[in-house]
């Protein structure tokens, strides 16, 4: 099914809101929140404590079923000057009848799809899977020396 231009402008201006959502929740435990610029790999950057990441902002309405289904774009993925940008932070969106959310995740597989129920969401999801995102991206290892 082709999709018309009021499809696509739609679909911007959904992208749009959840990058502003994310920079709101953002703002409030981070020391500084940028957007990039358009068509730039992250969608924003952000500094907490010294340290700097990037983050992609993915959006998406509920399906019929429920869910909420995520796709990497291969067209910037592919793209020579993003071919080797790594991005830190997921930020996935969720735009539902009754609720605005978003979930972060770590970006440290090679998965391009991810999948969301409803039932997956919980009241104090935001704070807790950026939290939990952080703490992946902070993991320093402990070394096990042979010779003690």
């Amino acid at each position: 099914m082709k999709k018309s231009s009021e499809d696509h402008q739609n679909n911007s201006r959904l992208g749009a809101l959840g990058e502003l959502l994310v920079q709101a929740f953002l703002i409030q435990y981070c020391d500084f929140v940028y957007p990039t610029q358009d068509k730039h790999k992250a969608d924003i950057m952000c500094e907490l404590s010294n340290a700097k990441y990037t983050v992609q902002v993915k959006s998406r309405r509920e399906t019929k079923e429920g869910k909420y289904v995520f796709a990497a774009e291969p067209s910037r993925s592919m793209s020579s000057v993003y071919k080797n940008y790594h991005v830190d932070i997921l930020a996935f969106v969720f735009f539902g009848k009754q609720h605005k959310r978003i979930f972060f995740k770590a970006n440290t597989s090679t998965q391009n799809y991810y999948t969301f129920q409803n039932n997956n969401i919980t009241d104090t999801m935001e704070l807790d899977s950026f939290q939990e995102c952080l703490n992946q991206l902070n993991q320093i290892p402990v070394l096990n020396p042979l010779f003690k």
